[in-house]
């Protein structure tokens, strides 16, 4: 039986499955996404002090992140770039929305019919 590589570290699930181990070069190395952790935490940090810049260019990173993303590359730990482009776009969402819900400023008062 023949079956694709694995790049676990851990012990293999089932007897069925033989662990296969990228040889540890430069290019097989770990590769740890500095656009995805940064997007997360910029998504939060302007979701927290309303600054539409910083959610945007989180929103940015997070599409840099999720096109870059290396599976095979990937420690088991790291955090998914649909998680990080979720909460960019909820970021997105936490700073766009009150801006197209609240009334302009300077909008005349709808008037009431008399009975």
């Amino acid at each position: 039986m023949v079956s694709a590589p694995i790049y676990d570290k851990s012990d293999p699930k089932t007897d069925k499955v033989y662990p296969y181990h990228l040889p540890l070069t430069p290019e097989w190395s770990e590769y740890k996404d500095p656009y995805g952790q940064t997007a997360m935490t910029a998504a939060g940090a302007g979701m927290f002090v309303k600054q539409p810049i910083i959610v945007w260019g989180a929103f940015i990173l997070s599409v840099i992140s999720l096109v870059n993303q290396q599976p095979l590359r990937q420690a088991k730990d790291t955090t998914s770039p649909l998680l990080v482009l979720g909460m960019a776009f909820a970021g997105v969402l936490a700073n766009v929305m009150p801006k197209t819900m609240l009334a302009p400023q300077g909008q005349a008062p709808i008037p009431q019919a008399s009975p």
